[in-house]
């Protein structure tokens, strides 16, 4: 494959939209009230919901994902959870056990993942590109022997690359992926800790011989300090990574061993926004 594979991570506000319920939440609050019991609140509420969810998966699918394709190489995406759907999946095994067995909390919690894969992948192919969800596994991302908070430790690109030869658009879910257990005899699933979809697309990127992978999240770029907090907040063109690993805090948007993984394997990460595909993102340069 001659052209550049687009490698492109897109975070959960990103898929589920800054309205989680839609361009009309004031008058939804009005229309919930004068529902006659809880039940049906929550359909309407879910129905809502999952029709702004739609809605918002068609835009970044036409916004940012097809016209990578325009140059004959679809994009390899990687997709998180829809927002909030781990802090949810998280709640619901805390009130099952103080301590869940590794195992099941990673089933658990790897299912927000591949409902977001699967919508998007259903997405695409309504608007006319062939699209297949993949689970960590099916991506091929090996990981240690660890349940909870793995590392990848090398990634089975097979697959994936088969897929874009027969130019089809991966959609790998993120966040998750699987080790070989010697003592059972089978493979086990692993997730990678929080954020972990941004060291899946850098994996991903790394495999398929990439220089660079794009994650798109609810904000523009790295700043200096937080821009919420601090009206002397600047906003970064580009930051070495070494640089960055320096921060303390380090920055909520990117995930730690995700920089790590990318200085290893000399693959440079962009941050931009996910809402204007026109505004000027920052450059993690981890090729140093």
């Amino acid at each position: 494959m001659a052209n550049p594979i687009p490698v492109m991570k897109f975070g959960g506000v990103t898929l589920q939209g800054l309205n989680r319920f839609g361009p009309d939440e004031g008058r939804l609050l009005e229309e919930a009230l004068r529902q006659e019991n809880l039940n049906d609140m929550y359909r309407l509420l879910a129905q809502r919901r999952n029709l702004a969810r739609a809605q918002r998966l068609r835009e970044v699918a036409e916004d940012f994902i097809l016209p990578c394709c325009k140059n004959g190489t679809p994009p390899v995406v990687v997709v998180s959870a829809f927002d909030w759907a781990t802090d949810k999946l998280e709640q619901l095994a805390a009130s099952l056990s103080a301590s869940p067995d590794p195992r099941e909390y990673a089933r658990l919690l790897m299912s927000g993942e591949l409902r977001a894969n699967a919508a998007l992948a259903i997405a695409l192919a309504e608007e006319g590109h062939a699209a297949r969800s993949l689970t960590g596994r099916e991506a091929g991302i090996v990981t240690d022997k660890r349940h909870v908070g793995a590392l990848v430790e090398h990634v089975e690109i097979g697959y994936v690359t088969e897929l874009l030869e027969r130019n089809i658009i991966p959609v790998v879910a993120g966040f998750q992926g699987y080790y070989r257990d010697d003592d059972e005899g089978r493979d086990e699933v692993s997730i990678l800790g929080r954020g972990g979809s941004n060291l899946t697309a850098v994996a991903l990127a790394d495999a398929l011989a990439q220089t660079e992978c794009t994650m798109f999240t609810n904000v523009d770029g790295i700043y200096t300090k937080d821009p919420n907090t601090y009206d002397d907040a600047e906003k970064l063109s580009e930051v070495t990574a070494s640089e960055l690993l320096k921060w303390s805090p380090f920055p909520q948007v990117i995930q730690k061993e995700a920089v790590l993984y990318a200085c290893e394997r000399g693959v440079d990460i962009w941050i931009r926004d996910s809402f204007d595909a026109n505004i000027p993102g920052t450059l993690i340069r981890c090729r140093e």
